[in-house]
């Protein structure tokens, strides 16, 4: 290993990944062989070295928010052989991502899809009592063990845009799964993490992404085959972009979705949202 590119502590291995806001690489400590996964941001445009030690901060503080259903954040790193680029350790993931599950083409039993569900709910729940918005949740961000565990990963990334992060434009992906496009270059909201968590029970349910299009002008939704219209309904209402239609929490949308499971949803969810077709158009 002593050949390997250094980054900072890090001897770094092959990578195993890139995403719109880095790469993510195998790597080890130079001192203890740990084996860790490095995500290395190499986008920022920060003007200067106050600017690069706020951004680590913001990491470390990430670090500090600790929870079964939180990918753990081991260090922020400073590498100034790589230019002053910032890296992020963590503990490697042994099952890939609910992403790469996906697409896989692989299907979730329901009952591990409900399981799913409740343990991605509970860790964006966490974080809300913390009074700290997610920001980034889609099926790449959501990480598994071997045994299908999830634990979300990437909490700084929609904090760290506000630094100067850029791409500036959400991948496709991303956009399934953003209330409006603007919310991307925006501070990070609970009500954008509910609205991203209804799209990734959607996408877990129905082994799909929830828009045809994503692009929040031509969004349709379409109605999973085998799914309960009660559940399609919280769905809908879990997406929609009216304003005062959305669940205001995590709890009053998995409130609903229980519900739904048996048969019962909340009246103004069966006034506004029991269809088989696309969505209600938006009225502000």
């Amino acid at each position: 290993m002593t050949s390997a590119p250094r980054f900072g502590p890090e001897l770094i291995g092959p990578k195993l990944g890139d995403g719109d806001m880095g790469a993510v690489y195998k790597a080890g400590h130079v001192e203890t062989r740990e084996m860790v996964a490095l995500k290395i941001l190499d986008q920022f445009d920060l003007p200067g070295q106050y600017d690069r030690e706020a951004a680590v901060e913001l990491i470390e503080f990430a670090g500090t928010l600790q929870h079964p259903r939180l990918h753990p954040i081991i260090a922020a790193l400073e590498s100034e052989e790589a230019g002053g680029r910032i890296g992020i350790v963590m503990p490697l993931a042994t099952g890939g991502s609910l992403w790469d599950h996906l697409k896989s083409g692989r299907k979730i039993p329901p009952r591990e899809a409900w399981q799913l569900i409740a343990s991605i709910a509970n860790g964006v729940n966490f974080l809300h009592g913390q009074e700290v918005a997610h920001g980034s949740l889609k099926p790449s961000n959501v990480l598994l063990d071997n045994d299908g565990t999830p634990t979300l990963t990437d909490l700084p990334m929609a904090h760290l845009r506000e630094s100067g992060l850029v791409p500036p434009q959400p991948t496709e992906l991303h956009q399934h799964f953003l209330r409006l496009e603007s919310d991307y270059n925006s501070p990070p909201t609970i009500q954008g993490d509910v609205f991203a968590l209804a799209g990734l029970t959607y996408t877990i349910l129905a082994g799909r992404l929830p828009f045809n299009d994503p692009h929040p002008n031509a969004r349709s939704i379409p109605e999973p085959a085998g799914l309960p219209a009660a559940i399609y309904s919280v769905l809908l209402r879990g997406l929609t972009n009216r304003t005062q239609l959305r669940y205001p929490s995590v709890v009053a949308f998995l409130q609903d979705l229980k519900g739904a499971r048996e048969g019962k949803i909340d009246p103004q969810t069966a006034q506004w949202f029991t269809v088989t077709v696309d969505e209600p158009s938006e009225e502000e």
